[in-house]
């Protein structure tokens, strides 16, 4: 049986045009996307970017790299209400499947870049977020009877339902002629829907110099619970920055964006010298780390890395196996001799480093 491909892959444009882009990953590219049933997309907005409303078969979240936007979300119900917030950078959105969303530039001079990651189990595509939008060529109205949606919608001719569902040109992203003014972000939509990476404490063991990881759980943000997966955030510094090695031993499977710099990623699996990846990584690839493997990520001597991911559990336990907090600091110091057959001062090293 031939192994999956775990190579990382950069994402390819499903539109582009003068308001902006949306790059998507797809598990018919990277097997490993679809086998653990994840997803990805990139979307980048230019000002008076607008993304035309939409809902997604995927529970997803969205991690702001840079700039500023406006999204409204719209919960599924027939009395629900649309909270519009503002998002800078930095902040996480948690989304689940089938709200309608709606993303929106609103600024004078800088581009919105924005990571989208999901859990893909019960999507029309596993290893695919599909989208279904409002309007557009690409509008989910747009292939029914205009005589039929002009009696459903209290129209009183098919030419009339043409002009409402049909008049948009633009795909999924369009340029507004000008700003919304009407569009009014409230700070206390913000509430159990967004959380800034600045309010979410580092986790406690790193796993390496120069290495800083955060993880959004379902305690900063709970409807990761429902979602059932959190957010990972690691920046490892420039200068051969470490971070690892980690696993997540409640078999939560990984998808790994690099958001910016480059380096090396290793992943190991059952076996002993079990290579499952070992690849150099660049901004914008995107990779799988198995449920169970065990991972070791290096930045280059020059920028550092970003790492965004999604983790499949919403409160994850990351292990590492060295250092303070460690696997081999939790367990007896003989016993780690033992069964490294190596002397006490090594194990003292291990244990104690960083």
């Amino acid at each position: 049986m031939a192994a999956t491909d775990m190579s990382p892959k950069a994402g390819k444009p499903l539109v582009e045009n003068d308001a902006g882009s949306y790059l998507a990953w797809s598990g018919k590219d990277q097997p490993a996307v679809a086998g653990e049933k994840l997803g990805c997309g990139l979307l980048v907005l230019k000002p008076l970017g607008f993304a035309l409303p939409h809902y997604a078969d995927s529970g997803k979240f969205g991690y702001v790299l840079g700039g500023s936007a406006v999204v409204g979300v719209l919960p599924a119900g027939v009395d629900a209400r649309e909270r519009v917030v503002r998002l800078e950078a930095g902040d996480v959105i948690a989304m689940r499947r089938g709200v309608i969303l709606w993303w929106y530039n609103d600024t004078d001079g800088e581009d919105v870049t924005i990571v989208f990651m999901g859990d893909t189990a019960g999507a029309v595509s596993p290893g695919d977020i599909s989208y279904f939008v409002l309007a557009g060529p690409m509008g989910v109205l747009g292939g029914l009877d205009a005589g039929l949606l002009a009696k459903a919608s209290g129209l009183t001719s098919p030419e009339q339902a043409a002009t409402a569902f049909r008049s948009q040109p633009a795909a999924l992203l369009t340029r507004l002629n000008g700003k919304l003014h009407g569009v009014r972000p409230r700070e206390h939509d913000r509430h159990g829907l967004v959380v800034n990476a600045a309010r979410v404490p580092a986790d406690s063991n790193t796993g390496g110099a120069a290495a800083g990881t955060k993880t959004v759980t379902a305690a900063h943000l709970p409807v990761l619970a429902q979602l059932g997966f959190s957010v990972g955030l690691t920046r490892l510094d420039a200068g051969a920055a470490v971070r690892g090695p980690w696993v997540l031993r409640d078999a939560a499977a990984q998808a790994v964006y690099v958001a910016r710099g480059s380096g090396r990623v290793q992943v190991a699996g059952a076996g002993g010298a079990s290579t499952l990846l070992d690849a150099e990584v660049a901004a914008g690839s995107l990779l799988v780390v198995p449920r169970y493997g065990v991972s070791l990520a290096a930045a280059d001597d020059a920028g550092g890395m970003e790492l965004v991911s999604l983790i499949k559990s919403p409160r994850p336990a990351t292990e590492h196996f060295t250092g303070k907090g460690s696997v081999i600091g939790g367990l007896t110091a003989e016993i780690v001799q033992a069964a490294l057959n190596v002397s006490p001062e090594f194990v003292e090293q291990l244990r104690t480093k960083y």
